[in-house]
């Protein structure tokens, strides 16, 4: 390949990068302004029939991710990704979406709430990132709002998987053993993936300057 055409090929990939991340921010952001509004007017009974679809398709189209890290598009760890990626489509599209008894319970807005506040900064940095920008607040937000955001999100999963177990067991005995394996996945992954983010952010913020990925 000539160097034109690998300068073009580059091009290609970092608008088709930029493009991703505008849009996965645009999709996080209508979630969390819509949350926002609900709170505001008391009515969170209705959040999953306003951001439900929306809410599928920008995690849906998260599986885009992992491709991104195996293709070397972006500089992730495909372990980490995978994970993080499996278990939010395993709450949207294997608890929430078969179970609408559990969609009014709190821990659905405060899930997605925490969900969309940190991947409006993740997108936003990447996106930035990719155009030579990377303010020194957001860098901060992405490595420090993780201290409270990862555990109320995760915390939040876990008390809709097992506020999901009286209705899975209705369905199929297999089910509700796989929904009970996976509540009990989540201390030790929880552990793995925390420390993960903190070891993350002592790499990044320690070194008092910014860094690319």
């Amino acid at each position: 390949m000539s160097s034109k055409n690998k300068v073009e090929t580059t091009r290609g990939l970092n608008g088709y990068l930029i493009f991703y991340n505008a849009a996965s921010w645009a999709g996080w952001s209508y979630i969390l302004l819509s949350i926002l509004e609900l709170i505001v007017n008391d009515d969170l009974a209705k959040a999953y029939d306003k951001i439900g679809w929306t809410l599928k398709l920008v995690q849906t189209g998260a599986i885009l991710e992992i491709f991104h890290v195996l293709l070397g598009l972006v500089r992730s760890s495909l372990p980490t990704t995978i994970i993080q990626v499996a278990s939010r489509l395993t709450l949207v599209w294997i608890i929430v979406n078969n179970f609408p008894e559990i969609r009014s319970h709190w821990a659905f807005t405060s899930m997605t709430m925490a969900w969309s506040i940190t991947e409006c900064i993740r997108y936003a940095f990447y996106g930035l990132n990719l155009v030579g920008s990377q303010p020194g607040w957001l860098l901060w937000c992405r490595y420090t709002f993780f201290f409270i955001l990862y555990p109320v999100g995760a915390g939040s999963e876990a008390v809709l998987v097992f506020e999901s177990l009286p209705y899975a067991i209705k369905i199929n005995t297999s089910f509700y053993w796989a929904l009970v394996t996976i509540l009990l996945i989540y201390v030790p992954g929880f552990y793995t993936m925390y420390t993960h983010m903190i070891g993350q952010r002592r790499k990044i913020l320690g070194k008092g300057k910014a860094k690319k990925f």
